[in-house]
């Protein structure tokens, strides 16, 4: 979860206390309810939180609710998915946030920085080569996009 992720929560929590506040749901605080009341509680926010994300009627083609990811559904997404991951991305990023991600990356785990160690020197090379090839397949679909 990303810092904007982290900071839309807080900031939909402090409307729902302000809600409970104001409509009278919520009218002591949490320490002061008993664990019969905590319950309840929980369960209402579960049902609350259970209808955002619940897909609009007809909802075919309606959009996973935020937070939550679709699955991939052809094997050329699952391998964009997987590219995507491997250079620490999140899919959908941009092509300058795939090229800035790649020239990180590379940096920080290129094989000339292991060639005192064999074993680690092989395993750098096995990552460039698998960072490579992210960047690559990445860079052909987001160029053809």
């Amino acid at each position: 979860m990303d810092v904007l992720d982290r900071f839309a929560e807080l900031a939909r929590g402090t409307l729902m206390n302000l809600a409970d506040r104001r409509f009278g749901r919520a009218q002591k605080p949490l320490a002061d309810l008993s664990d019969a009341e905590l319950e309840e509680e929980l369960l209402r926010r579960r049902r609350e939180r259970a209808a955002r994300r619940a897909p609009a009627p007809g909802g075919a083609g309606a959009e996973p609710a935020r937070g939550v990811t679709a699955r991939p559904r052809s094997p050329e997404e699952q391998q964009l998915h997987q590219c995507y991951a491997n250079l620490e991305l999140s899919p959908g990023a941009s092509l300058d946030a795939v090229k800035r991600a790649y020239r990180e990356l590379m940096g920080r785990y290129h094989p000339d920085k292991h060639l005192g160690d064999p074993e680690r020197h092989k395993a750098a090379t096995e990552l460039a080569q698998s960072l490579t090839r992210a960047y690559t397949a990445l860079v052909a679909h987001l160029g053809s996009g």
